[in-house]
Parts: structure tokens; C-alpha cells; sequence
């Protein structure tokens, strides 16, 4: 055999066909969920061959986008967020670009601590923050009405929220940046959401003198005011609920605060400072809005604190960010700001998992559960063959496998998701 020539390897080769062959069926049986303007987006598409990525496709008919689905099974399926007048175009210049979606993308690899959670952990994890990014910002803030947006499982480790409403279409880079910027409240003064309020005032000899008091706003001020309000009465509520070790082992996980920050912010707010006629501790004044109660340093420190634990904060911080996983080959642009960047589509497979990546309205995604509701209805109970190099416990379809490592034969849903991420092998068949 001629020297640097690739060994065939008949299970990897046996993994990829029987991958294929399901994808194949699953698009020959299945409707595409087409994005609204779809003949003006441009499509992309990966394939089983690593590296081999095809786009700047534009469809004009259901059939056609079917019949490239049947026919090539892409491992992976996208669309531009973008509407163009030429979007089959070979140049960005050439395409016309008329406008976008504005797209965000939580993925759980930017989950501070996701080396250490199970899959399953993972998804619960971004789905409480794409529902708070939702609900919080875009709908509470922005105002974005929900028949204008559309929440999408990636059908891998994220959720995406794809807003059309035409009012965003025109923005360009710069004003996504400065809403992804809102967002992670990059830029936010600790020293605005307090006002000074004056309460004392003093004439003596022609000068005045005022007493002025910080006056913290309600959990119900509109915009960051009230959110960070509300974060600093849940926080000091989760420290109440803790011993004082706990509560300082909590404090000090977070990155820079030292031991003497976390008792000192501890102290401040659990410490008794009167016991007549009752005791009142810092976190009571705190709860009356006093936010003088806590030293300059505490109020700075509980504040930082709150703003980390926003769930969408920049990547800087090491939080869930809105850059997403941007595709090999693409820009590293932002996800939110890319005002050219492709998006999955929705009813297609993922292709490192073979879940379907489905589309969710506000109500249901409280109880969707992507290893029981992402599964495709395509795929059966015929038992599979398949190799395993670790041992596995996992619940799928609502049934729980505990699998040994060597063969083991498991229903076809379980080996598609198991080969699709690289954790078992078909064994070919004789």
C-alpha cells in the first residue's frame, strides 16, 4: 500500500453509513420548516466528510429545499439570518443584502462550569437563561411582542432566539453590538441605578449645608434600575439561606473576592446592629431599600456580584455569552452583531447528536426536554449493534440505560444519539 495512504477503518466506515441512511430516511419523511422570506436567505450545509461545507444556495420552492435534503443528507442544515435580493449570489457583494433577523445564540459551552456537568445539566442550565434572556430583556425591555419571536433548540448543547420583527431588520453591526451591550450590561455604572436624595439641610451663616442619602430603586423600576434591585434581594436572600461557611465559600467561588471581601459583605448584612426594640441586621434595612445600610464596599461588591450573575454577561467575565459558536469557515464575528452570519434550521438534524433542532413557542419550552422531546418520531425500537468505549448511564425517550463498555444492543434512537456523538460504534455486520 502506498506509504501515507489512510487505513479504512470498517467501524468508523459502518458508524457513517448507518448515520446516513437514518438522516436519509428522516428528510424523506419528514416536512421542512421553512424560515418566513425563506427564497431571500441563503442556505448552507455540512456534510459527513469533515471540513466540507457548502453555501451561498438560495431555494425558491418547499420542494426544492426537500429534494437537496433527500438527496445530499447534510449532517449539519443552515440559513442566513440575513434576507438578500440575490442569495444564491458566490460574493457577499453580489447577494444585496437587505436586512436581518437578530439572532441569539446561548450555547452551553460558555457555561462557566460545564467541563463538570452531565448533558442533561448542561441544557437545563441555558434553557433557565435563554427563558430569562427572553423574558427579562427582549419581551420586558425591548418590548419585542412574542408573535415576533421565535425560540429554537439547537438540537445540540443551546437555544437560539431568532426576533423578525421588521423593526430590526435595517440595524447594522453596530447598533446589534450596543443591544447585545445592554444585555450583558457592559458598560453599566454601578453608581446610576443609585440616586441621591437629600434629607437634611442646614443654614449657618450664609452657607448651606445638605445630608444626602443613596436611595436604591424598587424591584419594580423598569430596566437594569429594577433588575439589579431584585438580584441584590435574591442574593442576600440565598446568603440568609446559607451558613456563615457556606455563605463565604459561595462568595469566594466568585473570581477576585478574597476571604476578607466575603466576611466583611457577610458580616454586613447578618451582623446585629440593634436588638431593641427588635434586631435589625443590614439585609432588613436592605429589604426597606436602604441601601446606605452596607459600607461602600459592600454595596460595591454585592452589585459586581449581581451583575455576574446575570445569565447573558460578556465573555470577559466568563459568563454564558451571546457570541455563540460561530462555523468553521465563517467569520468570527459575534453571533448577535453578524448581521451576515448562517443559523441552524429548524426541523433539520444535528448532525454531532441526531436530535432535531425544534422550534418553541414561551409556553412550551417551561417543560421541553430535549432527550425526550428533540428525539425524531423517525427513529425506532430495532435493536442496534454497537460498540461502546465507556460505560453509560442516561435516561433517553424517557427510558433509562445503564450500558457497559463493549457491544451492547440498544434500540436505534439510542445508537444514533450515541454514534452521532462519538461514544459508540456501529459494529458492521458480518
Amino acid at each position: 500500500m502506498a506509504a501515507g495512504m489512510a487505513v479504512a477503518d470498517p467501524a468508523k466506515e459502518a458508524t457513517t453509513r448507518f448515520l446516513r441512511s437514518q438522516f436519509h430516511r428522516y428528510y424523506e419523511c419528514t416536512k421542512p420548516t421553512l424560515p418566513d422570506r425563506f427564497g431571500r436567505r441563503e442556505f448552507g450545509f455540512m456534510f459527513w466528510t469533515p471540513g466540507i461545507v457548502q453555501r451561498h444556495l438560495g431555494f425558491s420552492k418547499e420542494e426544492e429545499l426537500k429534494d437537496f435534503l433527500v438527496s445530499r443528507v447534510p449532517t449539519h442544515a443552515y440559513y442566513s439570518s440575513a434576507y438578500y435580493d440575490h442569495p444564491n449570489a458566490p460574493t457577499m457583494e453580489e447577494k444585496g443584502w437587505l436586512g436581518a433577523d437578530l439572532v441569539f445564540d446561548l450555547d452551553a459551552d460558555h457555561l462557566p462550569k460545564a467541563a463538570s456537568m452531565s448533558y442533561p445539566e448542561m441544557l437545563e442550565a441555558i434553557r433557565l437563561k435563554i427563558v430569562h434572556l427572553y423574558d427579562d430583556f427582549l419581551q420586558s425591555d425591548f418590548g419585542f411582542d412574542p408573535k415576533s419571536m421565535r425560540l429554537v433548540f439547537s438540537g445540540g448543547r443551546g437555544y437560539h432566539i431568532h426576533v423578525f420583527d421588521e423593526r430590526v431588520w435595517s440595524l447594522g453591526s453596530h447598533e446589534r453590538r450596543e443591544i447585545v451591550d445592554y444585555v450583558t450590561g457592559k458598560g453599566l455604572e454601578v453608581g446610576s441605578v443609585f440616586r441621591e436624595s437629600a434629607f437634611d439641610r442646614k443654614d449657618f451663616q450664609g452657607h448651606t449645608r445638605v445630608k444626602t442619602r443613596l436611595v436604591a430603586p424598587t424591584s419594580e423600576d423598569p430596566g437594569w434600575r429594577g433588575k439589579i434591585m431584585r438580584g441584590v434581594n435574591g442574593l442576600a436572600a440565598k446568603l440568609e439561606g446559607l451558613s456563615p461557611n457556606e455563605a463565604i465559600k459561595f462568595l469566594t467561588s466568585f473570581e477576585g473576592v478574597t476571604d476578607a471581601d466575603a466576611s466583611n459583605l457577610y458580616e454586613n448584612l447578618f451582623k446585629p446592629r440593634a436588638t431593641k426594640p427588635r434586631i435589625i441586621r443590614g439585609i432588613d434595612r436592605l429589604r426597606e431599600g436602604q441601601i446606605e445600610s452596607l459600607s461602600d464596599r459592600s454595596r460595591d461588591l454585592i452589585i459586581r456580584l449581581v451583575k455576574e450573575l446575570q445569565p447573558v454577561r460578556d465573555e470577559a467575565q466568563a459568563g454564558v455569552s451571546l457570541e455563540g459558536i460561530v462555523q468553521r469557515g465563517e467569520t468570527d464575528e459575534p453571533v448577535t452583531s453578524d448581521i451576515k452570519r448562517l443559523i441552524r434550521m429548524p426541523s433539520s438534524l444535528h448532525g454531532k447528536t441526531g436530535l432535531q433542532v425544534v422550534t418553541l413557542s414561551r409556553g412550551a419550552i417551561d417543560d421541553f426536554r430535549p432527550l425526550r422531546d428533540a428525539v425524531p418520531k423517525t427513529w425506532t425500537e430495532d435493536r442496534i449493534r454497537v460498540n461502546l468505549k465507556n460505560k453509560i448511564t442516561m435516561e433517553i425517550r424517557g427510558e433509562v440505560f445503564n450500558l457497559a463498555p463493549g457491544v451492547n444492543d440498544v434500540p436505534q434512537y439510542l445508537a444514533i444519539f450515541l454514534a452521532a456523538r462519538g461514544l459508540a460504534t456501529v459494529v458492521p455486520e458480518a
